[in-house]
């Protein structure tokens, strides 16, 4: 099975954001692709939403609101 579809994904949610959360995304796409390698998933669909959910919810992740 291929993973890249997790690896483009990733590259998309890494743009603008801090390298903090940049760290954090790599750290969770490694866990979500070993785990589809594994079979974990139903369906492609599923590990991008997981990917997804587990980022948005990554402290490092949460966007702040500045004023302006």
């Amino acid at each position: 099975m291929t993973t890249e579809f997790l690896d483009r994904l990733a590259e998309q949610l890494r743009v603008r954001r801090s390298p903090a959360c940049r760290r954090a995304i790599g750290r969770i796409l490694t866990v979500v692709k070993n785990r589809f390698e594994a079979g974990g998933y139903l369906n492609q669909a599923e590990a991008e939403r997981d990917l997804r959910t587990q980022v948005e919810a990554e402290p490092a992740c949460r966007e702040t609101k500045s004023a302006k």
